[in-house]
């Protein structure tokens, strides 16, 4: 891989990471108990809340993708599958830079055939 795509590629990584450490910031998950509300104004706050559970656990996890991209490109090891050590296709790396598995070894962690490292 090339460094000046090396670097658009960083550039991208850490715009996304500054991105989802902003959101992280802004979710407000505590719980406002000031006054007792009617069962279903309960009940739409208690999922609303477990909605952005569910997101804020999604962007923690993309989070933490993106900083082992980063690392990768720190180590000379960004583009290789962790899995078999081939090289990921180029225009998977554009769509998901913080991609781990080539496309093959990426369906077989899906199906539950490969461990996620």
């Amino acid at each position: 891989m090339s460094k000046l795509s090396l670097d658009e590629i960083k550039e991208k990584l850490l715009a996304e990471r500054e991105l989802l450490v902003a959101k992280l910031k802004g979710s407000d998950l505590s719980i406002d108990d000031s006054e007792t509300p009617d069962p279903v104004d309960l009940a739409v706050r208690n999922y609303s809340k477990n909605v952005q559970l569910a997101v804020s656990e999604n962007e923690s996890k993309q989070l933490a993708l993106i900083d082992e991209a980063l690392l990768r490109i720190d180590n000379d090891e960004y583009g290789l599958c962790q899995n078999c050590e081939k090289e990921i296709n180029p225009k998977r790396l554009a769509a998901i830079p913080w991609a781990r598995y080539c496309l093959e070894c990426q369906e077989m962690v899906e199906k539950g055939l490969l461990d996620e490292e």
